[in-house]
């Protein structure tokens, strides 16, 4: 079995941060210039580049696209885009911008018909399920909500979702280890393929998930940006080779 591993960018005013539980109040920044970021991931071997747009997360539409379109100008790398798409015309925008992929977080709870609509009509749409104590969370996780998480996770089959990025919001950024537990029981729950996301801080964690069915990549953050181990490693490490 083998992951990829996606290095995350998260955009916030322009620069790229890591937040710590999702909290906007623990902001750390790394780099000032997101695209010179996504070069060194992709520099470093990154096979996908996992982009979010944390202000549009909030706001509800992109704020962050002009730096969304020159990171995929600039590398030679699908890239996965997240935060504030929440209907066609962001949609359309992204994918002509030559996005390969789309995370639909808040629309799978807010307009569930959008979110069939996007994956009937385009190939790259991905589902990002957020979720706190078991919950699902909206808004840039601002926003709990009643859902929970195998509910919604059972139904994106009939969305036409087949892939699904997953993040534990109390372990994201806290570089704690990833809630494996959690992982196994959604790959009981969906035919989806699993993206797994938050507390990764080992390459120890990285080959736990590998042996978890379902699991297709692993998004890392914090742990590459403080150098808890490089890229490369990671890489081989999801593939079995570290």
């Amino acid at each position: 079995m083998s992951v990829l591993i996606l290095p995350a960018i998260d955009i916030l005013a322009g620069r790229v941060v890591r937040l710590r539980q999702g909290s906007f109040d623990e902001v750390t920044v790394y780099n000032n210039d997101p695209v010179d970021q996504a070069r060194r991931w992709a520099d470093a071997g990154a096979e996908v580049i996992h982009v979010v747009d944390l202000d549009g997360a909030v706001t509800g539409e992109p704020v962050n696209f002009a730096s969304i379109a020159a990171i995929v100008a600039a590398v030679h790398v699908p890239v996965q885009v997240g935060g504030g798409i929440r209907s066609e015309r962001t949609l359309e925008r992204l994918f002509d911008a030559g996005v390969a992929r789309a995370v639909l977080g808040t629309a799978l709870i807010l307009d569930p018909d959008f979110v069939k609509r996007a994956c009937a009509r385009w190939p790259g749409i991905v589902a990002g399920v957020d979720a706190r104590a078991g919950r699902v969370a909206i808004e840039g996780w601002k926003q709990g909500t009643e859902r929970d998480v195998a509910d919604v996770v059972a139904e994106l089959g009939s969305l036409g979702v087949t892939r699904v990025v997953y993040t534990d919001i109390a372990l994201d950024g806290m570089q704690s280890g990833p809630n494996l537990k959690a992982y196994e029981e959604l790959s009981l729950t969906t035919e989806a393929a699993i993206i797994a996301s938050g507390g990764v801080s080992t390459i120890a964690d990285i080959r736990a998930l590998v042996q978890v069915p379902g699991i297709e990549g692993v998004i890392v953050g914090r742990a590459l940006y403080e150098h808890s181990f490089d890229l490369p490693r990671a890489i081989a490490a999801g593939r079995g080779e570290a």
